[in-house]
């Protein structure tokens, strides 16, 4: 999981529909992070119960955060509320997930009763494999941290952005691995990958991390968008995000059928717009809901982006100016964590690293895309099935990164990743 989107995972906003007229109110009215800041620093002091009233409050304005239905199951049992927590926690189990519960002290009060006994059952259930995935690929003794993902059809090709190494690989369809972009090259961590087939073009977003070789603090914040020909392999043009004063981080992006690129800044957060010709990136738009901004994918008119912090949102495109609507997840799910996208039938798959354990959903959609009626899991708590990164279509599949190397690297303490097995696994839609 990027570092990025880790810190940002309980960052906060409101689900709201929000247009350029909205923006503005929306900045004035408390978000639910800014409660998480008030329950920790009670926690802190040991005054649990205005961290419980702070928790409670958070949790009503995200109410599939697993991490605050587990505080504030812990602050009520931590204030004798026994009844109320065990009812928070029956929640947390029914979104599927599972945090650390049985090793929390502040359950002390529960444990061993019946009902916590079977809470822990119900945890330990949501840790058992889910779904099918099979292993489509493995690359054994990667040194770098592999996160975009993309398949060429015409060729059987799979492409590979490796942000570590700061380059792109190219795994042939007999097998072969070999670098696709050249060493000299002016390239940052390479991240989300799209192909131009009409325009002969493989499109990456690119951006300066600390995970990346060389990385200098000049580096930081800075982002582009890198062109190579599907040809030759040449490197054409880099188009970097412009300088506004603040960092950018380019995770992902698409191409739209007439050549236009989105791409999803998960610093500024912004979704950047580069039109067909254009020498340099417009904003197409941002707002106080957008937090830590993933994959993308375009449906008609209709922009789907995934927010770590804040699940999904739609943009309608049809409009002069675009705009966006949060989609509440269906009752019992949650849509925190999610990272990559990839276009489903009446809907999408989706990569949700942000929550334990790692899994691939697949949300159903309304037709009109204004409500997700479904989030259903194809894959999770498989052995390797950890560290995903991004997801793409091979021949129809949903297909994705395990083993991606970011939880295996720590910069500050070596300039390397170690030497890891990346899987590309396959899932097969119900």
């Amino acid at each position: 999981m990027s570092p990025v989107r880790r810190l940002l995972l309980l960052s906060a906003s409101l689900l709201l529909p929000l247009t350029p007229s909205s923006a503005q109110s929306a900045q004035s009215v408390p978000s639910h992070s800014a409660f998480r800041r008030t329950a920790e620093a009670a926690y802190q002091r040991k005054d649990f119960v205005a961290a419980r009233d702070a928790y409670a409050a958070a949790l009503a304005l995200r109410p599939d955060s697993p991490r605050y239905l587990h505080h504030l199951a812990a602050t009520q049992a931590l204030t004798s509320r026994h009844d109320e927590a065990l009812a928070t926690l029956r929640r947390l189990t029914a979104l599927g997930v599972a945090t650390a519960v049985e090793r929390d002290p502040d359950f002390a009060s529960l444990q061993g009763t019946l009902a916590f006994n079977a809470i822990r059952t119900a945890l330990a259930a949501n840790r058992e494999p889910t779904g099918e995935a099979d292993l489509l690929v493995e690359l054994p003794g990667r040194t770098g941290i592999i996160e975009g993902l993309v398949f060429r059809d015409r060729t059987g090709d799979l492409f590979f952005g490796d942000v570590h190494q700061r380059c792109i690989w190219r795994r042939d369809r007999d097998g072969r691995v070999t670098r696709y972009s050249a060493e000299d090259e002016e390239l940052f961590g390479v991240f989300g990958l799209a192909l131009d087939e009409t325009r002969q073009t493989l499109w990456a977003a690119t951006s300066a991390v600390p995970e990346m070789t060389g990385f200098t603090p000049e580096h930081k914040g800075r982002a582009a968008l890198a062109a190579f020909s599907l040809v030759t392999g040449e490197f054409l043009r880099a188009v970097p995000v412009p300088s506004d004063g603040r960092d950018h981080v380019l995770g992902d992006l698409l191409i739209a059928p007439d050549g236009t690129i989105y791409a999803t800044d998960s610093a500024a957060p912004t979704i950047w717009r580069l039109l067909p010709g254009a020498e340099e990136m417009d904003k197409l738009v941002e707002f106080p809901a957008f937090i830590s901004l993933q994959g993308v994918v375009l449906t008609h008119r209709t922009l789907l982006v995934a927010d770590y912090a804040n699940g999904l949102f739609a943009l309608d495109l049809s409009e002069s100016a675009p705009v966006v609507r949060a989609l509440a997840p269906p009752p019992n799910t949650t849509l925190l964590g999610l990272d990559g996208l990839a276009p489903a039938p009446d809907g999408l798959f989706a990569v949700q690293n942000g929550v334990t354990p790692q899994r691939l959903v697949r949300i159903g959609l309304s037709a009109d895309l204004t409500a997700i009626t479904s989030v259903t899991v194809l894959a999770s708590a498989f052995p390797h099935l950890d560290d995903l990164a991004l997801v793409t279509l091979v021949n129809g599949r949903p297909t994705f990164i395990a083993n991606a190397g970011w939880d295996n690297f720590d910069p500050a303490k070596s300039a390397h990743p170690p030497a890891h097995s990346v899987r590309i696994f396959q899932a097969t839609p119900p």
